[in-house]
């Protein structure tokens, strides 16, 4: 869960690899789900890729600022027949190389 950031920036990735602007207008909330809930909903709520990017159109050098707040389930919640929470971040983490 994010809200809006203080500037442009923030990319999300459709299925089609194109890149798409996400609004910060105030007031706004973004929901960015993960590879966790995908793994718990079967699917139905995608993980998204996403990106940050310096503004094309902005000439003055302006900070961006956003607060982000990451939920992670208990280690022991089933996700699916194949994983718990624990099983399926391990895995990830070994993936990319934090876990050996």
């Amino acid at each position: 869960m994010l809200v809006a950031g203080t500037q442009p920036g923030l990319q999300v990735k459709d299925i089609n690899n194109s890149w798409h602007d996400v609004s910060c207008d105030p007031g706004c909330l973004a929901i960015n789900t993960g590879d966790m809930l995908q793994e718990a909903s079967a699917g139905y709520f995608p993980s998204t890729t996403h990106q940050i990017i310096n503004p094309r159109d902005n000439k003055e050098n302006v900070s961006r600022f956003s607060m982000p707040l990451f939920l992670h389930p208990r280690d022991s919640i089933k996700l699916s027949e194949k994983y718990t929470a624990r099983e399926y971040l391990d895995e990830r983490l070994t993936e990319i190389g934090l876990k050996g």
